[in-house]
């Protein structure tokens, strides 16, 4: 990493002679395009050195190529190509970037990233794998028939990216789900699975790190419902506390419903007969 700084200062150096020179002499940039556009190239030559360092200490950040690929939503071969110096990245991929990581494109095309800017990146990162506490209670709706309009209580554990979330009946666990979340700009998508009970999947708007770790709130929790494992989505409440059901029942399940001009729903389940109402009609079109 040593030698791409020092090429990198030896290019900046004959930029800004070559620069000055040209600047000085006025009929250069009338009558020498050539001279210009060597400039050009030594400019480029300067910028995708820099790039490339940037590149790699964010490899180093990220661990491996395949986490920093994941991460910047591009290939592990285009990544490869960008470190090699065989491909430069588009302006939609270095806009991304840069807002990924919260620097600027000038820094990052034009300034080698320093020791202070990769412990600043590495404390970010360690803020968004930390904005929860170890353990949260939710609440969400029971979904079968014969239980509808009680309140499903839960635990949900973290620790760093990874997730344990247990169902409970009477305190007793009675589903048991681990997976990951991952977190983007505006969200934090939750991948949770279980041998016995299936796949959960909940989305929630991400909290704003500037203020304390996560209070609570609500998520979208996809889960398969208690009567014939039918899809369902649900809101589903997240507290730091643990909440008295039968004392904020009202409040609880307000806050759990969907509402839309003046109509209440529980939650929006998918029928069976909806489902072959949908693929009769399918099956009739491919028909005609």
């Amino acid at each position: 990493m040593k030698r791409d700084l020092e090429e990198i200062r030896q290019t900046d150096g004959k930029i800004k002679h070559k620069l000055d020179y040209i600047l000085s002499n006025s009929d250069i940039i009338v009558n020498d395009i050539n001279e210009v556009k060597a400039l050009k190239n030594d400019i480029y030559e300067k910028t995708s050195k820099i790039f490339i360092y940037n590149l790699k200490k964010l490899i180093q950040l990220e661990l491996t190529q395949k986490n920093l690929a994941k991460k910047i939503g591009i290939s592990e071969d285009l990544l490869s190509k960008y470190k090699s110096g065989e491909a430069f990245p588009s302006i939609e991929t270095l806009i991304y970037i840069s807002e990924v990581y919260k620097i600027s494109i000038e820094k990052l095309i034009g300034t080698p990233l320093s020791a202070v800017d990769i412990e600043s990146l590495e404390c970010n990162k360690q803020t968004e794998f930390n904005l929860f506490e170890e353990k949260y209670y939710v609440y969400f709706l029971v979904t079968n028939i014969a239980k509808e309009g009680a309140i499903h209580e839960g635990i949900i554990e973290f620790d760093n990216d990874n997730v344990v979330f247990k169902i409970l009946s009477n305190g007793d666990v009675i589903k048991y789900f681990t997976g990951k979340y991952n977190v983007s700009d505006k969200l934090i998508f939750f991948n949770l699975k279980s041998a016995n009970d299936g796949i959960v999947y909940i989305n929630m708007i991400k909290p704003n790190v500037n203020k304390d770790k996560y209070m609570g709130g609500l998520g979208m929790l996809m889960l398969s419902s208690d009567a014939n494992s039918k899809p369902c989505a649900q809101k589903i409440l997240f507290s730091r506390v643990r909440l008295d059901r039968k004392l904020h029942y009202n409040n609880i399940k307000e806050l759990l419903n969907f509402s839309y001009e003046g109509v209440t729903l529980g939650h929006v389940k998918i029928s069976q007969w909806e489902d072959e109402i949908v693929y009769n009609f399918i099956r009739k079109l491919s028909k005609e």
